[in-house]
């Protein structure tokens, strides 16, 4: 008989009616705050969380930071239009990313110090395709080019779609986002390189079955000469050497 009244009295504990109400544990939101720097602006979660960093020099950051430094998955939209989307650590690219170049090149792999370095896959402007290691974000002799991307049977990574808001788009237009946005194009479509540069540039044998990368900008003046050329970066000396050769001839 005790037993029975044991299991009775288990059974009405156990009812909905008698259960004391759970009480739902609310977890506090990460806060949110507006950071104003001497070189740009964060709005987001502090200390750690989602945001976005306005940087007057660098451009836009968006994703995860770490007191207010890029940490972790994000992207990265810069002045001339280049984009980075991938991993970050301490504010540099690195781990596995894809690079948006504004010239219309397209690095996927591997980024360290903000720069491809590793084993990467470099889409050219012209349509070529190198597949190999990368080192301060040139292609290296380590590695093979394929005319096309068909030929690699690989196809080329279009630039992602950007969840921009207005007040992103009037901040990037303030630095001039999107001026080199478009590759300048001659004739039918064929692009500077292909018009200037290429006829004219002279393959010394130091350059014998290398492959650089240089980065450069000038100013085309009202008269239509190139001004102001400065190599941004560059693998290869002698590559940026004979490429201020070609652009400062008359």
């Amino acid at each position: 008989m005790s037993l029975l009244v044991i299991l009775l009295v288990c059974t009405v504990l156990a009812t909905p009616a008698q259960a004391a109400p759970l009480q739902e544990e609310v977890q506090p939101a990460p806060a949110q705050d507006t950071l104003r720097l001497d070189w740009g602006t964060y709005i987001g979660e502090l200390p750690a969380g989602q945001g976005k960093l306005y940087h007057k020099e660098r451009g836009l950051f968006m994703g995860t930071f770490d007191k207010v430094v890029p940490s972790g998955k994000g992207i990265h939209i810069q002045a001339d239009g280049s984009v980075y989307t991938g991993n970050f650590v301490r504010g540099a690219y690195r781990g596995y990313g894809r690079l948006f170049m504004a010239t219309g090149a397209v690095i996927c792999g591997e980024f360290s110090s903000g720069r491809a370095n590793g084993l990467d896959t470099l889409y050219y402007p012209d349509g070529k395709v190198f597949i190999g290691v990368m080192q301060n974000g040139g292609a290296t002799k380590q590695g093979k080019t394929y005319k096309s991307a068909d030929a690699a049977k690989l196809t080329r990574p279009q630039k992602p779609a950007l969840p921009l808001t207005a007040e992103d788009e009037a901040f990037l237009q303030s630095l001039g986002y999107g001026a080199y946005d478009t590759p300048a194009t001659f004739g039918k479509g064929a692009s500077f390189f292909q018009v200037y540069i290429h006829p004219n540039f002279r393959y010394s044998e130091s350059m014998a079955d290398k492959i650089a990368t240089v980065e450069y900008e000038f100013t085309v003046g009202e008269d239509g000469k190139l001004r102001d050329i400065h190599i941004l970066s560059s693998t290869d000396e002698d590559f940026s050497k004979e490429l201020i050769r070609v652009l400062t001839q008359p």
